[in-house]
């Protein structure tokens, strides 16, 4: 089963509909991260990840 998470519930006031796909935890944490250069954000601060690790979700 894959791991998803959708990035409007991550940060709401974005606006965006993209849902970051992955096989695993891992792999879906690593779209995420790259998925966040398209927002312009450089790095993923500590406070992020764990935003982003808490919308995790099974597919």
């Amino acid at each position: 089963m894959g791991k998803k998470i959708d990035c409007g519930k991550v940060n709401p006031a974005s606006g965006c509909h993209h849902i970051v796909r992955g096989k695993t935890e891992e792999e879906v944490l690593k779209n995420a991260k790259a998925h966040a250069k398209e927002h312009g954000m450089l790095e993923v601060t500590p406070e992020l990840m764990k935003k982003i690790k808490a919308h995790i979700e099974d597919e």
